[in-house]
C-alpha cells in the first residue's frame, strides 16, 4: 500500500467513527467539559505512584467544590457529545476511576455519594471480584455503586498493557468478551470503553466501535469537546494535571 493510500485509509477510518457534535465543539471555547481520572484510593500508604490517599482525595474534592465544579454523569456527557444536548452547565466535569479497585468502593464512592456527585468506574472483566496485587470490586459492589450514581465502563477483558500491540483477533476478543461479560454481570447494556493505560490508535477505536461501544475514554489531555471523535475522548490525569484542571474549572465558572 502506498503512503497516499495509507493516508486515505486513515482518513476513511476517522470518518467511519462518529465525530463530536458541532454544538459541543463550538462550546469548547466558552464552557468546556473536562474528564478527570483517578485510580485507586488508599487509606494512607501508596502501593504505586498513581494511588491517591484518602487525605489527598478529600482535599481534592474540597478544592473542586471551591472552584465551582459541577460533576455530571458519563451518560449526560455521551448524549451531549453525540447530539449536542443537554448542554452541561459551566464547570462541568466527569469524575472517572480506572481499574475497579476496592478502594474506589470503600473510600471514593461514599464521599461522592454524600455530595450527590455522579462518577464513572472502569472495570476489566477478567478480574471483577478477583484479587491480584489489589482487590477488585465484585458485580454486586458495582451494582451498588450504580445505585449511588456511578456509570460502569468496560476496560477490556484482561487489561492488556498496550492494545495497539494486539493483532486483530486478540483485540476484537478483548473488546467483545468484556462487553458480553459486563452486560451479563450488570444486567444492562454497557456502551462505553476505557483503553487500559490510555493506549489506543485508530485501529483500536474502530474495533471498539465495531464491538458496539459508542464512547471511548483515553488518557490524552484536553477538553472533551476537542476530542478527535467519540471513541477517543480526552481526560485529565489527576496525578499529573489536577492543578491545571482546577484552573480550567475556575476559568469557566
Amino acid at each position: 500500500m502506498s503512503i497516499f493510500a495509507e493516508i486515505n485509509y486513515e482518513m476513511w477510518q476517522a470518518k467511519a467513527i462518529p465525530p463530536v457534535h458541532p454544538t459541543a465543539q463550538r462550546r469548547a471555547k466558552t464552557a468546556p467539559v473536562i474528564l478527570m481520572v483517578w485510580h485507586d484510593i488508599v487509606p494512607a500508604k501508596k502501593l504505586v505512584w498513581f494511588d491517591t490517599t484518602v487525605s489527598e482525595f478529600e482535599k481534592q474534592l474540597q478544592q473542586m467544590e471551591k472552584a465551582g465544579a459541577n460533576p455530571i454523569s458519563l451518560d449526560t456527557l455521551a448524549s451531549y457529545l453525540t447530539t449536542g444536548s443537554p448542554v452541561p452547565p459551566p464547570g462541568s466535569v466527569v469524575l472517572c476511576f480506572d481499574d475497579n479497585t476496592v478502594g474506589i468502593y470503600d473510600y471514593a464512592a461514599p464521599r461522592l455519594q454524600k455530595r450527590g456527585w455522579a462518577f464513572a468506574v472502569s472495570a476489566h472483566t477478567a478480574y471483577v471480584g478477583v484479587p491480584t496485587s489489589k482487590k477488585h470490586n465484585t458485580y454486586a459492589m458495582l451494582k451498588e455503586m450504580e445505585q449511588g450514581g456511578a456509570v460502569i465502563v468496560s476496560q477490556t477483558h484482561t487489561h492488556p498493557p498496550d492494545l495497539t500491540m494486539l493483532n486483530d483477533v486478540a483485540l476484537t476478543k478483548e473488546m467483545r468478551e468484556s462487553k458480553k461479560r459486563m452486560e451479563a454481570g450488570l444486567g444492562h447494556p454497557v456502551p462505553y470503553i476505557t483503553y487500559p493505560s490510555g493506549k489506543w490508535n485508530q485501529r483500536v477505536a474502530r474495533v471498539a466501535a465495531q464491538a458496539g461501544y459508542r464512547l471511548g475514554l483515553t488518557e490524552d489531555h484536553g477538553f472533551a469537546e476537542t476530542s478527535p471523535h467519540l471513541l477517543a475522548v480526552h481526560r485529565y490525569s489527576t496525578h499529573k494535571r489536577f492543578t491545571e484542571a482546577i484552573r480550567v474549572i475556575q476559568k469557566f465558572t
